[in-house]
């Protein structure tokens, strides 16, 4: 079985040749998240080279996300790629403002060392910006308008393990408070 990235020719009975508003709204937000992380790049790239490349690639796979669904793209595992990849960078981001990223180099610009249970960035919280939630948000908003384009079984399966992936991140945080 292969999975290939052209548009399905076939279509349900009673389905246009229109792409839905919920598409749409998974195209902006794939873009937007893309675009946000491609203007952020350079200056990650400066502060340290491996993240600066990585914000190119993911902004790279974000408008190739949103491209196939511009062309139509809708195979389940494609979704599912696009579900689990954006909700991977997520926590990633959540990590990095939280208890920091162990292979990250110091942060010169705001002088310190990475330490085990501190945050990449001393004091990360103060440190998310506009930018920051303007792109946390489109790739959530992506998360579900994605898994709203899964069959309903794909669909409830897909939740529950993004809800179990949630309560176990409460529980590793309410494990490191105590």
């Amino acid at each position: 079985m292969s999975l290939t990235l052209a548009p399905s020719r076939t279509r349900r009975r009673g389905e246009s040749g229109r792409r839905t508003v919920a598409v749409d709204l998974a195209i902006v937000c794939s873009s937007a998240a893309a675009l946000a992380h491609l203007v952020a790049a350079p200056s990650h790239y400066t502060w340290w080279p491996v993240a600066g490349v990585f914000f190119v690639a993911l902004g790279i796979g974000q408008l190739g996300c949103a491209m196939a669904l511009l062309r139509g793209v809708r195979h389940e595992r494609f979704l599912l790629a696009g579900i689990w990849g954006t909700v991977a960078v997520v926590l990633l981001y959540v990590v990095s403002r939280t208890v920091g990223l162990p292979m990250s180099p110091p942060v010169p610009f705001h002088g310190g060392r990475w330490v085990p249970g501190r945050s990449v960035v001393p004091n990360g919280d103060k440190y998310v910006g506009p930018l920051d939630i303007f792109t946390l948000v489109a790739e959530l908003l992506l998360v579900v308008l994605l898994a709203g384009m899964l069959s309903s079984n794909t669909r409830a399966r897909t939740l529950n393990r993004v809800m179990l992936v949630g309560l176990v991140m409460w529980g590793a945080a309410a494990v490191a408070v105590l």
